[in-house]
């Protein structure tokens, strides 16, 4: 298992670190040239100050959401992420980390948003609140191509199935579990990987026989090499990925909800879709749904 490397990226304009926020910031100074300005609450300027500047948390191994290219951020969140960059007075300091600290981070206050392609679950709800979905996040099957001994769903059981530690592809397990149940079927060996790097290689090397992940990365991932893979059918109930705060952290969450439906209205959400997944959510909620399009109690 690689260690992967961590970068700190510094971005922002005039938050002054020595004596803190200068009043309170109603909106941002340093907008996109045409575009309206973000509104910012004095609770908010006042939760910025404590710390300094706002510290949000990517991952560096979710193509196409987060991923390092050449060494550097690249996919649809650094997109937005830049866009985010230029339209607040204030720093933003962010940290590109493995998936598995970014959420107890945010829990425990390590960081202020999980700017990352967060898959909206019960468990998740517990602890974390959610903006507005930024993509579909269902969960589907890939498997090696021409791989004659999985032709659907069926087919997975007593197989060797590969998912991320801590993510969305695990969480989908028991609901396939059951569904394989109910088909005569059962759930084979599961294997966690830190990322899906090495489990897309040991899907070539015939150490797995599927693995799960979403459907935007899967489709584009076959589309990149459909000499290699070949995609399944949906796992699991239809999901959602969105941002994530700490729960209760209504100010910030109420923030980041203006931008991403300013950059909705404005069509650069589509836009980014289309440049980073190949394909768009035209009907996407406009509020966090759980899996199986449930409200959020």
């Amino acid at each position: 298992m690689t260690v992967r490397r961590r970068f700190i990226l510094q971005t922002g304009t005039s938050f002054l670190m020595t004596t803190g926020v200068q009043g309170c910031l109603q909106t941002s100074q340093n907008p996109l040239q045409g575009q309206p300005t973000l509104k910012i609450s004095q609770a908010l300027t006042h939760q910025i100050q404590r710390r300094g500047y706002l510290q949000v948390a990517t991952e560096d191994n979710y193509a196409p959401f987060e991923f390092l290219l050449n060494g550097k951020p690249a996919g649809f969140n650094h997109a937005l992420f830049a866009r985010l960059q230029q339209l607040v007075p204030f720093k933003i300091q962010q940290s590109i980390v493995p998936w598995q600290g970014i959420l107890p981070g945010v829990n425990y206050g390590k960081y202020d948003v999980a700017l990352t392609a967060v898959g909206i679950t019960d468990e998740r709800a517990r602890f974390l609140d959610f903006t507005i979905p930024i993509a579909e996040s269902t969960i589907a099957y890939i498997k090696r191509k021409g791989d004659s001994s999985i032709q659907s769903l069926r087919s997975l059981s007593g197989k060797t199935l590969g998912v991320q530690q801590g993510g969305i592809s695990a969480a989908a397990v028991p609901d396939l579990s059951a569904e394989l149940e109910k088909q005569g079927g059962k759930i084979g060996q599961v294997k966690e990987y830190r990322g899906f790097t090495e489990a897309y290689q040991d899907l070539v090397n015939q150490k797995l026989d599927a693995v799960l992940h979403n459907i935007v990365s899967l489709s584009l991932l076959v589309d990149e090499k459909p000499a290699i893979f070949e995609m399944g059918e949906r796992v699991g109930r239809k999901s959602y990925a969105a941002w994530a705060v700490k729960k209760g952290d209504r100010e910030l969450l109420d923030f980041l909800n203006q931008f991403l439906q300013q950059q909705q209205q404005q069509g650069e959400l589509k836009k980014l879709q289309q440049d980073w997944f190949k394909m768009t959510f035209e009907n996407l909620p406009t509020v966090p749904l759980l899996p199986g399009d449930r409200p959020i109690s």
